[in-house]
């Protein structure tokens, strides 16, 4: 009995050693969980330096993430994962990452809402008008029917290189988001000046689905109410 029993201690050891010896499961990605625009940007930084594989950038946005993974309508090796956030019905936040590959699927550039992530990699060049070619300058506005008790609807100016808006890569976009996906604490407004709309917050495509706030809605309702009651007395 008393061998049996040194036999026991001796697995329940080696299974406490394992344990420790084990890698710790890694989280699956949320985009809950970025607090703001700086976080976003450094967390694809960090995590995804160039030449990292698209399948690593679909598995982490799309498989855990829930984004909607959208081609460029030109070029195949462009595409986006955008991401909506329904902040109860007073904002919704979009993630728009764009990613550049080269032919073999390796990472060339990352964009976070239009904005390049890595000042090493090749950039969009702004557009520049040309002689000999009608520009436009374009008032827009992008419906966002979901906040209907705020700002259903996202007002941006675009500099269009051939006054075709359908041809997306002569474009400039211009204009300004909240930094941060809380309808309580939104942040800096953060003025954006990209190349082509469809990287951008501005963007006309949807998303399969938008997900809830994680938070209490009653308590936004009751602060934004007053908020914008008081704002109507001024």
């Amino acid at each position: 009995m008393y061998y049996m029993g040194e036999r026991m201690v001796f697995r329940v050891f080696l299974v406490i050693f394992f344990c420790f010896l084990a890698p710790e499961a890694k989280a699956e990605f949320e985009f809950k969980n970025i607090a703001d625009i700086h976080a976003m940007k450094e967390y694809i930084h960090s995590n995804f330096p160039l030449g990292t594989s698209r399948d690593q950038l679909r598995r982490v946005f799309v498989s855990e993430g829930g984004a909607t993974q959208i081609a460029h309508p030109q070029n195949p090796n462009i595409e986006k994962y955008i991401y909506d956030i329904n902040l109860c019905s007073w904002y919704l936040w979009r993630w728009n990452i764009s990613a550049d590959y080269d032919a073999d699927g390796k990472l060339l550039q990352a964009y976070m809402n239009g904005e390049p992530v890595f000042a090493e990699g090749p950039q969009v060049q702004k557009v520049q008008a040309q002689d000999g070619k009608k520009q436009s300058i374009l008032k827009v506005k992008t419906a966002r029917p979901l906040a209907h008790k705020g700002e259903s609807s996202l007002a941006f100016l675009v500099f269009d290189g051939d006054s075709d808006f359908k041809t997306i890569d002569d474009q400039n976009t211009m204009g300004g988001g909240p930094s941060r996906p809380d309808p309580l604490n939104m942040g800096k407004m953060h003025m954006y000046q990209a190349g082509s709309l469809w990287r951008t917050i501005f963007d006309q495509d949807e998303t399969t689905s938008a997900a809830d706030y994680n938070g209490d809605c009653a308590t936004v309702d009751a602060v934004l109410e007053k908020a914008k009651a008081e704002g109507a007395k001024q």
